[in-house]
């Protein structure tokens, strides 16, 4: 089964999301999934792994609040994002980087 989104976009969208203020987890899910107005929801496997590895890049910082994780930009990864911004809405023959046929 071939990817649901193009490759890298996946990243961008989550850097996207997390430019509009801090989230934790599943507030990234939600906040995708509304981004794609339902079609697409990504599980928990794709987006922590995805997470942990901007993290390691120092493109994400974390903050306990409580017992949840609250990811939020680096100025790296504003510097990525404005970089690569264009990337998001320049997908040629695909929906905001999404695989026409995005699985659930």
């Amino acid at each position: 089964m071939p990817p649901v989104f193009a490759h890298g976009a996946l990243r961008l969208y989550l850097l996207a999301v997390l430019e509009e203020g801090p989230r934790h987890g599943y507030e990234i899910i939600r906040a995708l999934s509304d981004r794609f107005g339902g079609t697409y929801s990504p599980s928990a496997g794709t987006v922590y792994p995805r997470l942990s590895k901007l993290q390691e890049e120092g493109l994400l910082e974390t903050t306990l609040d409580g017992r949840r994780t609250v990811y939020s930009l680096t100025d790296a990864g504003r510097e990525e994002l404005d970089r690569r911004r264009h990337e998001l809405t320049e997908c040629p023959g695909e929906h905001h980087g999404l695989r026409s046929s995005p699985r659930r």
